[in-house]
């Protein structure tokens, strides 16, 4: 019998009932929390910093983005935020000054894909259209997760030359439908893709030739590697499927994290069907650890209506408040 990780959920005080649609998480050096934000009523700005304690420090990019999509950290603390909506990745210093603009702000590439729509994607390109996420190496390369309306893998040099892409639409190994999340193994550079409407993971070395596909993933949104474990988080089939709204009286996965040793064997699996409970999830959409491996989940799409009353069995507070970050400590 394999070796069972057991987490519990850690209640936060972050003030978050309007912050909602947490989209992406990170944390620094110091333990800062970053978190990106689509919806956060009287205030344009994508990204929020707390300190460990979750009191405010800051906002950066106030004004910048449509659709703060994707956040990362590298190692000097600089801050990547992906834009769906602006089809670009900016990339802050620590105090908020933008760096670098990774592709042309407003202007998708053009191959065929309609509305962001994956289903409509005719081919791959080189340029960006709706990228999700983001990663860093140590050395400061970037590799982007591109997305929504392109099918491709695309690993920029630490100054935002283009040094390789990959990929193409479809189902086959190496191809993709919603390129959505992106994790690197820092200790062997191999490159983990969440492959979200295949329901799968795909694992890649530097290069982007294909080294493994883990099958049977409910379409997962973001993963992140450390030590012996890889973490992922699934946004189940409960919201959408292929664009559709989740419909009464069907019986889907929910929205999960699972954690999963090297090999892919599950050691962890956190969230139950009660998705409007605190410690399970509607829509994990971030995911990161802190420097004490707690694990930080981020949700979107929450609502604020009677929409529990539709879940299998679901118990959460229909209009109540569920977090839109959670945490998770590890059980000794």
């Amino acid at each position: 019998m394999k070796h069972r990780l057991e987490f519990e959920f850690v209640p936060l005080d972050f003030n978050l009932k309007k912050m909602p649609d947490v989209s992406g998480v990170a944390v620094d050096s110091k333990g800062n929390i970053y978190y990106t934000t689509r919806i956060c009523p009287g205030m344009n700005t994508p990204v929020v910093v707390l300190d460990p304690k979750g009191r405010y420090l800051r906002g950066i990019g106030t004004g910048m983005a449509k659709n703060a999509h994707g956040l990362c950290i590298d190692r000097q603390d600089n801050i990547y935020v992906v834009d769906g909506n602006r089809n670009c990745v900016f990339k802050f210093s620590n105090e908020g000054e933008l760096l670098m603009t990774i592709g042309t702000p407003d202007s998708p590439c053009d191959n065929g894909c309609i509305n962001y729509d994956f289903n409509t994607i005719q081919f791959s390109s080189d340029s960006l259209n709706h990228p999700a996420k983001i990663d860093v190496a140590d050395n400061g390369e970037i590799y982007i997760a591109d997305g929504y309306g392109n099918a491709r893998v695309h690993h920029y040099s630490a100054d935002g030359r283009l040094i390789k892409s990959w990929g193409e639409p479809g189902d086959k190994p190496g191809q993709f439908r919603v390129v959505h999340g992106i994790g690197l193994d820092h200790e062997n550079q191999d490159v983990y893709v969440c492959d979200r409407e295949n329901e799968r993971i795909q694992i890649f070395d530097g290069d982007g030739n294909l080294k493994a596909v883990w099958t049977d993933i409910w379409r997962p949104t973001d993963i992140c590697i450390r030590g012996d474990y890889i973490y992922v988080a699934e946004m189940g089939e409960l919201m959408f499927i292929d664009n559709v709204l989740y419909q009464p009286g069907t019986r889907r996965h929910h929205s999960q994290v699972r954690v999963f040793d090297r090999q892919g064997n599950e050691v962890a699996q956190i969230g139950t069907e009660d998705s409007g409970a605190a410690g399970s999830f509607f829509t994990a959409h971030g995911i990161c650890l802190d420097h004490e491996d707690n694990i930080l989940v981020g949700e979107v799409n929450i609502p604020y209506n009677d929409i529990w009353t539709v879940y299998p069995e679901g118990k959460g507070m229909s209009g109540g408040f569920h977090p839109f970050l959670q945490k998770f400590r590890r059980v000794k």
